[in-house]
Order: C-alpha cells, then sequence, then structure tokens
C-alpha cells in the first residue's frame, strides 16, 4: 500500500507543465493543464449546461469492513485517478480544457446504510445533480456503510469518464480495501481523436462575441425527474439466451436490442408506428489496445431498428447486428468523431447547442449500453459483489436508456429514463426468455 506522505506527494506532483500565458486567467496559476477536450467530451460539456448526462455506478458489497478501510482506498484511487482531482476550465475564445488545481478533489459522503435503503432511489437523487460547467469537482462518491454490508455510488461528469471507466474504478476502490497495491498512478490519456490519428482540438473558427458559453439566463432545461427501474434475469436464463444467441449466429446484444424494441412497441403508439431508432455505445478499447484505460474512449452506433411483417426476432436480432459491424472498427469512430468535430468547430451556447441536437440526425428513441466486454470481479479478500449497476440520464425527454451488465452469472438490464416505459424491461425479459 502506498504510505499517507507518498499519497499526498503523488498528488500533489504535476502530470503535465501548465505555464500560463498573457491570454490565460489569473484563477489558474496554482493550477495544471492536463489537456483541452476532445470534440466527444467538450459535447458533453455543452450538454451538461443544460440537462444533466452524468453517469453513476452503484456496487453493494457482502463483507466486514470499517469507515477507515473505505476512506484510505478513496485516496489511493484518488492518486491512480488524475481526473479524480481535476475539473474543466473554460475561457472565452479558448477550447475548454481538464486542470489539476489545489483544493479540487473527489468528494466523499459517508452515510449509514439502513435495511430500508433503496439502490434505485439513491441513485436517481444521485443523477438529479448536476455537475454544471465542470469547474469543481468531477466525480462525487457516497459510501452508505454497516458493520457486515455496504454500498458505494460514484457519479461522474460525462466529460471526464465513461461507464466502462466507472467499472474499473469500482474494481480499484474494491482491491485497495482488501489491501492490494494499485500499482502506479495512470496516465490522462489522450481524447480519442487524437488516439484515432485525428488532428488535435482546433481553434474556433467561429468564437462567441459577446456571449456567454452558458445558458443565456442561467438555467437549465426543464425536463421531467429521472427514474431507475431493474430487472435481473436468472442465472439459467442468462445461460441459455448466450448460448441460443451463439446458436443463431447474432449476439445478446443484437438480441437486447431486438426485445427492447419490441417491448416497447407494446407499450407506446408512437413506438409501434415506428420506426424505433437506438444508439449502441461502443467501447473503443479493445481496438486501440488499451484496455484499462479511464477517460471516454467510445463510439456509438446510429440506426433504426427494422421489424418488418413477418420477420422472426432471430431475424431482426441477425440484423441489428450486421448493421452494427461498420461502427465497431476504428473508421467508424473516426466518422463519428469528425461528425462531432463539425458540431464543436464553433464556439456554442450551451443552449443553443442542445436545441440543435434535439432537432438533428442524433435524435432516438432508445439507447442500449452493454458491458458484456467487461468480465466483473466479484471477489475481493472478504468482499462480494452482490448488486452492481450502472446508468445514465438523457437530455431527450422521452428516451429510455438501459445499461446491461452481467454479475454472478445473472444478466441484470437498468433503465434510467425521465419518462419511463413501466413494462419495458418484464417485457423485454418476457420476449427474451420464452425464445
Amino acid at each position: 500500500m502506498i504510505d499517507q506522505q507518498k499519497k499526498i506527494e503523488l498528488m500533489e506532483r504535476p502530470s503535465a507543465v501548465f505555464a500560463p500565458d498573457v491570454e490565460h486567467d489569473a484563477q489558474s496559476l496554482n493550477a495544471t493543464k492536463l489537456r483541452d477536450l476532445d470534440a466527444f467530451e467538450e459535447f458533453f460539456w455543452l450538454l451538461e449546461q443544460s440537462a444533466n448526462v452524468s453517469h453513476a455506478v452503484v456496487v453493494e458489497m457482502n463483507g466486514a469492513t470499517t469507515i477507515g478501510q473505505w476512506k484510505d482506498a478513496m485516496d489511493a484511487i484518488r492518486v491512480r485517478y488524475p481526473l479524480l482531482s481535476a475539473s474543466i476550465l473554460k475561457v472565452p475564445g479558448k477550447r475548454p480544457l481538464f486542470e489539476k488545481r489545489r483544493g479540487v478533489s473527489m468528494p466523499l459522503r459517508i452515510a449509514p446504510l439502513w435495511d430500508s435503503l433503496v439502490l434505485e432511489d439513491e441513485m436517481e437523487k444521485e443523477l438529479q445533480k448536476s455537475f454544471g460547467d465542470g469547474s469543481g469537482p468531477l466525480t462525487r462518491a457516497t459510501l452508505f456503510h454497516a458493520r457486515d454490508r455496504s454500498v458505494v455510488m460514484f457519479a461522474t461528469h460525462h466529460s471526464s469518464m465513461d461507464g466502462k471507466s466507472h467499472l474499473l474504478l469500482v474494481q480499484d476502490l474494491l482491491a485497495s480495501v482488501a489491501g492490494e497495491d494499485l500499482g502506479e498512478p495512470l496516465e490522462v490519456q489522450p481524447g480519442l481523436g487524437q488516439l484515432l490519428g485525428l488532428p488535435a482540438p482546433a481553434k474556433y473558427v467561429k468564437k462567441l462575441e459577446g456571449r456567454s458559453v452558458a445558458t443565456e439566463d442561467g438555467s437549465r432545461v426543464e425536463l421531467p425527474k429521472v427514474r431507475v427501474q431493474r430487472l435481473q434475469l436468472g442465472v439459467k436464463e442468462t445461460s441459455v439466451l448466450l448460448e441460443r444467441a451463439k446458436k443463431e449466429g447474432t449476439t445478446v446484444h443484437a438480441a437486447l436490442v431486438a426485445a427492447l424494441t419490441l417491448a416497447g412497441k407494446r407499450y407506446s403508439e408512437k413506438w409501434n408506428a415506428g420506426p424505433v431508432r437506438c444508439m449502441s455505445p461502443i467501447d473503443m478499447r479493445r481496438t486501440l489496445g488499451i484496455p484499462d484505460a479511464a477517460g471516454v474512449l467510445i463510439s456509438s452506433y446510429l440506426a433504426p431498428v427494422l421489424t418488418p411483417d413477418g420477420a422472426s426476432f432471430w431475424d431482426i436480432a441477425r440484423t441489428v447486428r450486421e448493421d452494427m459491424l461498420p461502427a465497431l472498427r476504428a473508421d467508424g469512430a473516426r466518422n463519428l468523431l469528425g461528425a462531432l468535430s463539425s458540431m464543436v468547430a464553433e464556439e456554442h451556447n450551451a443552449r443553443d447547442l442542445y436545441r440543435s441536437v434535439l432537432k438533428g440526425p442524433w435524435a432516438h428513441e432508445l439507447m442500449v449500453t452493454n458491458y458484456a466486454g467487461y468480465r466483473v470481479r466479484t471477489e475481493y479478500a472478504g468482499l462480494n459483489i452482490e448488486n452492481l449497476f450502472t446508468g445514465s440520464p438523457a437530455f431527450i425527454p422521452a428516451l429510455q436508456k438501459v445499461s446491461v451488465l452481467t454479475v454472478n452469472g445473472r444478466l441484470g438490464m437498468t433503465v434510467v429514463a425521465r419518462d419511463a416505459f413501466p413494462t419495458l424491461l418484464r417485457d423485454a425479459r418476457e420476449i427474451l426468455t420464452r425464445l
């Protein structure tokens, strides 16, 4: 384990040299510039100022621990992940950037863990809190503690971490609680565009003259409250689904997209009239050869889910899989980053960008994020994961956002929505398990 003095030294050690110039605001004189946000990160940064799109993860564990162990482990991950001690700075006319500032670090809230605690309710409360312009800490941590059971929740500004990063964060936290050495601090990864060989963010082709990046009156878009619902398949149901998808020449992810689309059509007249457009984030870490890197390292697939009359369920799932293949490749990610770079080529007012996205080609009704590639480690020297789920709210009011994660052999689905279809997960399960 890293001793306390070394922890302090590492947390204060700059990761990159930041020499403020005459154009930089004096508030950053005691800061360390990490790097500029790339196009995807700037897109999330602008959205967050209109509607909360932060990400959260909840992990419930069995096993005896002390609050002191958790505090020490939180210190260890603050050292390991530089963006846990960073914020976002925006100077008028310049790209927003990640910077490490003294006094800015992930806060930890500690509360007793009662039997009456409802995990979905706690996630809903956390996802109601915006990170705004990111000028404060970019991640918040909550520990609900009892002698033999604990729940940890992280919420993060989506410009700094994607869902896979949160799962890596949980893994390192639990490893540290168990007394394992986490190794050297991680480096701040370049943006996804640069990792894919695209140019670094350029200067704005047009700047806001006399207008603020923030919304005109400082108010946010009025949206319904975030709701969280969960459902788990049984171990046998999960195993049968895996084998059947393989036998049918498709994937569990494609089967989930098909099932959730058909389930939504049962509930919604609009969905039944179609088409239902589905977005699926694509983890690019394997393609890039950096499986354990933290950051926003995702591409995405967006297309209508075709459900023609007479098509079987597995026909629909195979079509989804075939349509998704181009997005899995590096060229697909480059195309997405190119489109996002064009979108933020000009310095935007946050509300203007939000309105343009609602009306543009990014509109969709369903999002399915599947962490199938992440093998969840569930045992940590006396600690055992009982529940682990993740999700983020939508900036499109009617969007159904579903995250899928398999833990202890059980496939779990979590929907985070502002206007949730109450039967979506139940109907999707019925479709998947009757096949």
